[in-house]
């Protein structure tokens, strides 16, 4: 099941011809995915880095914009597990303006994780294979 959360675009968020500067919807991304740690796995991805020393970066991008993003646009950043695997899931996120419900974009990333220590890959914990929905659990 998706979990979104929404983001107001800032006028620092624009570039010069004023759209939300691309890099600006990564970060919007990883906005929902520490939001989704929060909320669907019951650990702040703060705690997640500093406790528990397990990140989950990204290493395979695929986005696709579709409509531009302006300064004062409310956004739903909806995100959502497709695929756990052994050491990496599949998140997909789309980003919908609330005005109008149009799609702006929408990508999908493979995030691994990785023991922060080590810098090496390990296998998924657990305790989040029933967060990222895997039946398998």
């Amino acid at each position: 099941m998706p979990f979104s959360t929404r983001i107001k675009i800032r006028f620092g968020d624009t570039d010069p011809a004023g759209l939300v500067y691309y890099p600006n919807i990564f970060h919007y991304f990883h906005i929902a995915m520490e939001e989704f740690f929060s909320t669907q796995c019951g650990v702040g991805y703060d705690q997640l880095l500093a406790a528990e020393r397990i990140g989950f970066p990204t290493v395979n991008i695929q986005t696709e914009f579709r409509a531009p993003i302006l300064y004062g646009d409310e956004l739903d950043v909806e995100v959502f597990v497709s695929r756990p695997g052994r050491t990496s899931a599949i998140f997909e996120y789309r980003v919908t303006r609330v005005s109008d419900g149009q799609l702006c974009a929408q990508s999908t990333q493979v995030h691994v994780a990785m023991n922060l220590d080590t810098r090496r890959p390990v296998p998924l914990p657990e305790k989040f294979r029933e967060a990222f929905g895997d039946d398998a659990a």
